[in-house]
């Protein structure tokens, strides 16, 4: 399962790409089924069990979640910790202890709505401004992002920032699993090799001195992927890597260096009131609402 940030909804509404957002309420919600009626555990530790062909009389799921903003420190962990489940938190590692922030929200913020209600600018025009800056070679999209990081713009607030080495400790210590999320979050098929090894060697680097524990999962940026980025993920000591392909994952036939995730979308998995739907859960993590639907 894939999530990415966990806001209340007044501050989902206002990001510039909402579908990357679930409310604490909905991931409560996910929470309490998973618990009911799966086995969880953190992506690392299920791929092992999974591997050595170990069998539980519940379908095994990994929660993972995907940049390692503070609001999942804020939001997401509590939820978790309540419903006793362990997740796997990929973290951007350049932005640990820094209030810089992705390069994607500054181009989103740009674009997308203002906190003004009467703002000209929405979710479509930051999805196409997003569309813009990875379409650009890595050199010309930093220029770009540049220019719009040196424009005045609204006060940045905590959880909009990439967590502290003090919360990814504090997760680690409770369970969790940390992986890496590459240095500064860029689309790796574009990199240079000696930018992919650094990419991916100084991240895991990083993370595993932050933790205090050996981190062996990856989590590619905007799951771009190729043969180069998997044998460069191989290298740099990774056990495995995380995609955005969905889907489930057979034991035969799975390529551990480009597992299939669920992409969580709030308002997919809502009901007709809005509201978080088990069943609909239960459809995606099936693959039945995608073959029944043609949804990913």
């Amino acid at each position: 399962m894939c999530y990415h940030r966990v806001l209340p909804e007044a501050e989902r509404a206002r990001y510039h790409t909402p579908d990357l957002v679930v409310t604490p309420e909905t991931l409560r919600a996910h929470c309490r089924i998973l618990a009911e009626r799966y086995t969880v555990a953190p992506l690392g530790t299920a791929l092992a069990a999974w591997q050595r062909g170990e069998v539980s009389d519940r379908p095994l799921v990994a929660i993972t979640f995907d940049d390692g903003y503070r609001d999942n420190m804020r939001y997401a962990a509590p939820i978790l910790r309540a419903h006793g489940l362990r997740a796997t938190f990929y973290v951007i590692a350049g932005l640990v202890d820094t209030d810089e922030q992705p390069w994607y929200d500054i181009v989103g913020a740009a674009f997308g709505p203002a906190p003004q209600e009467d703002s000209a600018t929405g979710p479509a025009d930051a999805a196409a401004a997003l569309e813009k800056a990875k379409r650009l070679a890595p050199a010309e999209r930093a220029a770009w992002v540049a220019a719009l990081r040196s424009e005045p713009a609204s006060r940045v607030r905590d959880d909009d920032l990439i967590m502290t080495s003090g919360q990814i400790r504090s997760l680690a210590d409770e369970g969790h699993e940390i992986g890496s999320h590459s240095m500064t979050h860029p689309l790796l098929t574009q990199c240079a090799d000696d930018a992919l090894a650094t990419e991916m060697g100084a991240s895991r680097e990083r993370l595993s001195a932050i933790a205090g524990r050996a981190v062996t999962g990856l989590c590619y940026p905007n799951g771009d992927h190729d043969s180069r980025v998997r044998r460069a993920a191989a290298a740099a000591g990774y056990a495995y890597a995380a995609a955005l392909d969905p889907g489930l994952n057979d034991r035969r036939t799975a390529d551990v260096f480009a597992l299939r995730r669920w992409f969580i979308a709030q308002g997919r998995l809502a009901d007709s009131r809005g509201a978080p739907s088990d069943a609909l859960l239960r459809m995606e993590l099936s693959g039945l609402s995608r073959r029944l639907f043609g949804r990913a």
